[in-house]
């Protein structure tokens, strides 16, 4: 983890170890080699994340917390940075000495009762698609998903799934990619 966090902590991403009834001196032994976060876990964290009680247990979160990738069955490093190097933030594209990434306009509205619009900026020309997942992370509709030109762009998502049914009210995170651009953000969805 404190390679990854080497690697990848300029650029956004933070691991956090999370540790579960070990004596603190033996935990103190290993968090003192750690540059990121810590956590010794008294019991009441850990029972959030937990996956069928299988330590260890890796998460990969995005930045609007969805999850991207999750493993019970040990550490493969390769696995996580692949998920870790698709979640950073873009670095964009350069238009002469000037640096233009994909970047989230406006939601509105948010909290939403009504169809929302999701406008964005996309740096050139290309395809786009504008998905809407449920806090679950489970896929609920492709608002949008076809070829558009440089500027400013919007989808419209009349808050319904991909069988044509009202969604319930509750958390939904929508996500917009361009390329291997993407952002992300959240919409409250409230009758």
């Amino acid at each position: 983890m404190q390679a990854m966090y080497d690697d990848y902590g300029a650029q956004g991403f933070v691991p956090f170890a999370v540790n579960l009834g070990e004596n603190m001196n033996t935990v103190k032994v290993y968090a003192r080699n750690y540059t990121y976060p810590f956590l010794r876990d008294p019991g009441t964290a850990w029972p959030l994340y937990n996956i069928n009680g299988y330590i260890p247990l890796n998460y990969v979160i995005d930045t609007a917390g969805i999850v991207l990738y999750g493993n019970s069955s040990g550490f493969n490093e390769t696995v996580i940075r692949a998920y870790i190097e698709a979640s950073l933030p873009p670095t964009g594209v350069h238009e002469g000495n000037v640096e233009t990434p994909l970047k989230l306009v406006s939601v509105a509205p948010s909290p939403a009762n009504r169809p929302t619009t999701i406008s964005f900026s996309l740096p050139r020309s290309g395809n786009v698609a504008v998905r809407i997942y449920s806090s679950s992370g489970n896929l609920v509709r492709t608002v949008l998903d076809r070829a558009l030109n440089a500027g400013v762009s919007s989808a419209l998502w009349d808050l319904r799934d991909n069988t044509g049914s009202r969604v319930a009210d509750g958390m939904y995170f929508y996500e917009v990619t361009a390329g291997n651009a993407s952002v992300r953000g959240k919409v409250s969805v409230l009758k």
